[in-house]
């Protein structure tokens, strides 16, 4: 085993774990203040902070990863020799599953009581999106395990397995459409919980499931492509030395570089369509004004339009025609960066504004909704910018999270069969 990657599994699990801990206020501080509370809640005005951001940041990477790599499986299944990612599609399953841990961990830390989360799942309410994203992140892990589970089977099928692993190498094509329909359930579902916050703006509501599938695959493309180059980088060095361009391996990444590519320009067409719909229409404008020339404009043209959209398409053009994964790995990381700067606009635009006049206020019969009828004729303000806060507990969690992923990745680069060439390393899987 690489030395470099048990030393990184372990330092990456105890200090991300750690730092978890940290934000339980499990802390002699705390102890001392005689303040130790398992969350500190933010206050702010917009009340979601950076956990909610964060699982859905990390929700739809993992989501994103495993659809896209399942599709290439899914389409080659009876030509595996067609897939690109064949040799590593069991290593790109388990990063899918490592990314959405983290995400798995935010969603309890946002609720003001962890502990009584499980009531999600106990006393389901089915016309809350927020209760159908508990069950859908839960049906997603179930079904990326099972993947791992078959592919893991699949690979040592030449020797005798039997009960379970048997049946879902059998089932492996059913599963693999299974995984790829509620993945991309939960990424459209994550869209319309948001989409919908402002109630009456429709154009929000119908725009954002469609946003959140294409952010999966330009996110997950993202991801695929940073941990498998820093993947090679640490277990084979020499391979950051120029390779002959036939060699397999070059033509994932160019394969990764033309993928990119085309999911960052979808990403461009949806947020031009997206200020293109809040900007012409009179009910939302004021949106497509916070982005444009408000108190979000720094964000929406440097973080969104420059290192979302343009680095990226210049870096991956470059990375395809020239096969370089040094490009590859750069686009990937500032195609990152780009990711959490959309999810962060998209989550928190929609609920940025309280609104105190419509054109046609509308209240349902026995709904709590009021709406306050105001307008230039008695100078009242039409709405009121609600502002976002992040806190030191949210980055707490944020950073501890992201470091625990790390090490979640590696740990199962030590013990599991991730390439084709690999064997189960571990008494536990043989």
């Amino acid at each position: 085993m690489n030395k470099i990657l048990i030393i990184w599994t372990i330092i990456f699990i105890l200090i991300g774990g750690g730092i978890l801990l940290y934000g339980t206020s499990m802390n002699p501080v705390a102890w001392l203040n005689g303040d130790v509370t398992f969350t500190e809640p933010n206050n702010a005005p917009i009340p979601w902070g950076l956990l909610v951001i964060g699982y859905m940041l990390f929700g739809v990477i993992g989501t994103g990863v495993s659809t896209y790599n399942s599709l290439y499986e899914l389409f080659n299944k009876n030509h595996q020799e067609r897939n690109p990612f064949d040799k590593i599609k069991l290593r790109n399953e388990w990063l899918a599953l490592a990314v959405l841990i983290p995400g798995w961990i935010m969603v309890f830390a946002s609720t003001y009581k962890p502990g009584n989360a499980i009531f999600i799942y106990l006393s389901f309410r089915d016309t809350s999106r927020i209760a159908w994203n508990g069950v859908l992140y839960a049906l997603v892990g179930i079904g990326i395990i099972a993947e791992i589970l078959a592919l893991i089977g699949e690979k040592i099928k030449e020797e005798k397995i039997s009960g379970i692993l048997k049946i879902l190498v059998d089932i492996d094509a059913l599963i693999v459409g299974y995984a790829i329909l509620v993945e991309l359930i939960l990424d459209a579902n994550l869209g319309s919980v948001y989409g919908y916050l402002s109630t009456w703006v429709e154009e929000f509501g119908a725009f954002m499931p469609i946003l959140f599938v294409v952010l999966s695959f330009y996110g997950g493309i993202a991801m695929i492509s940073f941990m498998t180059i820093l993947y090679d980088w640490i277990k084979r060095p020499a391979s950051i030395a120029p390779s002959d361009p036939s060699d397999h391996k070059d033509s994932i990444y160019r394969v990764l570089a033309r993928d990119g590519l085309l999911s960052v320009i979808s990403i461009g067409f949806l947020m031009l369509w997206w200020i293109w719909l809040t900007a012409t229409n009179q009910e939302t404008s004021p949106w497509a004004s916070l982005l444009i020339t408000g108190a979000y404009a720094p964000q929406f043209w440097i973080g969104l339009v420059l290192i979302g959209i343009l680095l990226p398409i210049t870096l991956y053009s470059i990375a395809y025609k020239r096969e370089s994964k040094k490009l590859l790995f750069t686009s990937a990381i500032i195609t990152l960066i780009g990711m959490f700067v959309i999810i962060t606009l998209v989550t928190i635009i929609p609920q940025s504004i309280t609104w105190y006049y419509s054109v046609s206020p509308i209240t349902p019969s026995g709904s709590n909704w009021v709406y306050e009828l105001r307008s230039i004729f008695n100078n009242g303000p039409l709405w009121t910018l609600l502002s976002f806060e992040i806190s030191e507990y949210d980055i707490v969690w944020f950073t501890g999270s992201v470091l625990l992923l790390l090490g979640v990745y590696t740990l199962g680069v030590l013990l599991l069969p991730l390439e084709s060439d690999e064997k189960p390393k571990h008494w536990i899987f043989k």
